[in-house]
């Protein structure tokens, strides 16, 4: 798990490499840049959705730019536990189950909810993004549309650039299995050709 400092490096060092300047990654993602630069200068710390947003801003994933290094053993990637990289902002726990790595074709997570969420954001994302509940309930609440609960066994499906929230409103932990699909796009799933992505 990188340190607070590590992560304040190293997005200088992204947005310096992207050529963006503090203003145009504000606009880019939609975080305030007196935010950003305290984020950048180790005062601030971003939750879990602020900084997946100024990564997708810098067209870099978040195990892209959490990447450790792998040992590749050819058909079949076994990857460690201890070496898996964490997201916690105290409300939210993200753990990335697959490193970044050229032959990974998707992004899976574990990710935890605290009882009673504190911090709602508005989030939304290149990809599509599927999941699995395991225990606790989720409230999904898509812009201009009625909250859904999604229970234990219940899985969910949301499209590429769909703004939306995810909470926990219930008094149990909130367990869930999420994968973010990098083929799919911003495409109403209708209007995809058979054999489209």
């Amino acid at each position: 798990m990188f340190s607070p400092d590590d992560v304040s490096r190293r997005l200088r060092e992204l947005r310096e490499r992207k050529g963006l300047s503090l203003r145009a990654l504000a606009q880019k993602s939609g975080v305030a840049v007196s935010f950003l630069s305290k984020i950048e200068s180790g005062r601030g710390s971003p939750t879990v959705i602020t900084l997946v947003r100024v990564l997708e801003a810098l067209d870099t994933s978040a195990p892209e730019f959490f990447a450790a290094p792998t040992t590749d053993s050819g058909d079949v990637l076994v990857f460690r536990h201890s070496d898996m990289q964490v997201m916690d902002d105290g409300d939210r726990f993200w753990r990335y189950l697959f490193p970044h790595h050229p032959d990974i074709k998707a992004v899976l997570t574990y990710e935890e909810y605290s009882p009673r969420t504190k911090r709602v954001e508005p989030e939304w994302h290149p990809h599509d993004i599927c999941g699995l509940v395991l225990s606790g309930v989720l409230t999904l609440e898509a812009t201009d549309k009625q909250p859904v609960t999604v229970g234990p066994g219940d899985s969910f499906y949301i499209r590429a650039e769909t703004r939306h929230t995810v909470a926990n409103r219930g008094a149990e932990l909130l367990r869930l299995v999420a994968t973010e699909l990098p083929h799919t796009r911003a495409m109403p799933l209708l209007r995809r050709r058979p054999g489209q992505p």
